[in-house]
Parts: structure tokens; C-alpha cells; sequence
């Protein structure tokens, strides 16, 4: 009997395709955290003047960052988590916190 590519490629497509999207689910901190950065840049490109702004979304975005590797475990963590957890929960709310400053302080 000949085989049917057809429903082979299908197959194939839907199990690719369902393997993706669970890969990209998991991933859905660190998307949260390019969104608001992504948001930050379009903010900052539609109103160059209003860059404080833009630099508080930057800065939201570390510290959610932050607070996101520091509720989720290892696994749900997903591209958040680099280091150790304290380390990471360190580093990315300082930045937050620093960008923020700045944008609050420079004249």
C-alpha cells in the first residue's frame, strides 16, 4: 500500500506545531518583560521628549523581572534565570532601581 504524504505532513505540522507552542508558553516571563521593554522603545521612538518615561517602562520592566524570578520556581522561571535566584533577583532590581533614579535625578 502507498504511503499518504499528505497526512504524514500534516501530522508532522500539527506535532511541530504543538511543540512550539508549548516552548513559547513556557517562556511567557520573560515575554512579559520584552513586551514592556518593547513598549518602552516604541514609547520612546513616537515621543523622543518624554524620556523619562520610557525610562520608567525600562525601569517597570527589571523590576518585574525581578519580582517574577523571585515568585516562579526554576522550571517556570524559563529564560529569566540565569544565575542563582538571589543573584538574579539582585541584579535586576538594582538595575530597576538605578534606571529609575537616574531618570527621576538627571535634569
Amino acid at each position: 500500500m502507498p504511503r499518504r504524504p499528505k497526512r504524514t505532513l500534516r501530522r508532522r505540522l500539527r506535532r511541530t506545531t504543538r511543540r512550539t507552542s508549548r516552548r513559547v508558553r513556557a517562556q511567557w516571563p520573560f515575554l512579559a518583560v520584552l513586551a514592556l521593554l518593547a513598549a518602552a522603545a516604541i514609547y520612546l521612538g513616537v515621543s523622543p521628549g518624554h524620556w523619562r518615561r520610557g525610562s520608567g517602562i525600562i525601569a517597570l520592566a527589571m523590576l518585574v523581572a525581578g519580582a517574577l524570578r523571585l515568585v516562579l520556581r526554576v522550571p517556570r522561571a524559563g529564560l529569566l534565570e540565569v544565575r542563582a535566584r538571589w543573584i538574579d533577583v539582585f541584579f535586576y532590581w538594582a538595575l530597576g532601581v538605578g534606571i529609575l533614579v537616574l531618570a527621576i535625578r538627571l535634569d
